[in-house]
């Protein structure tokens, strides 16, 4: 299967995207580290959301007797910075504000270890 980089998303693929998970992703911060995940019952947008992210995918069993089980994607990292770039254009008010300060966490973070590294060199 040849799985798109979330860089190169068509702006179709992006603002798809972006409707699920304004909806029903979380973006945020784990050890440091950008995660974006999304969570439901409905396992067909999920694994299409997995392969747009290329995110790994497990289901989590249902926490009472009547739910269903959910299906979980996420990516972390660099990863989940680039599904982030790409998508931000189409998010809400209070998403854009939450990816925007989840960027500039995460590029403030490596310029900080890019600075460590050159003054131990």
């Amino acid at each position: 299967m040849n799985v798109p980089d979330a860089r190169s998303l068509t702006s179709v693929q992006s603002a798809w995207l972006a409707g699920i998970l304004d909806g029903e992703g979380c973006f945020d911060m784990t050890h440091s580290s950008p995660r974006l995940r999304v969570k439901m019952s409905d396992h067909d947008v999920v694994l299409r959301a997995a392969e747009l992210m290329n995110a790994r995918v497990h289901i989590e069993p249902p926490r009472q007797q009547h739910h269903k089980p959910c299906m979980v994607a996420q990516v972390h990292g660099d990863d989940a910075v680039a599904v982030m770039r790409a998508v931000l254009p189409h998010l809400g008010a209070r998403r854009t504000a939450k990816v925007t300060e989840i960027i500039l966490a995460h590029s403030n973070r490596q310029a900080r270890r890019a600075s460590r590294h050159l003054k131990a060199a």
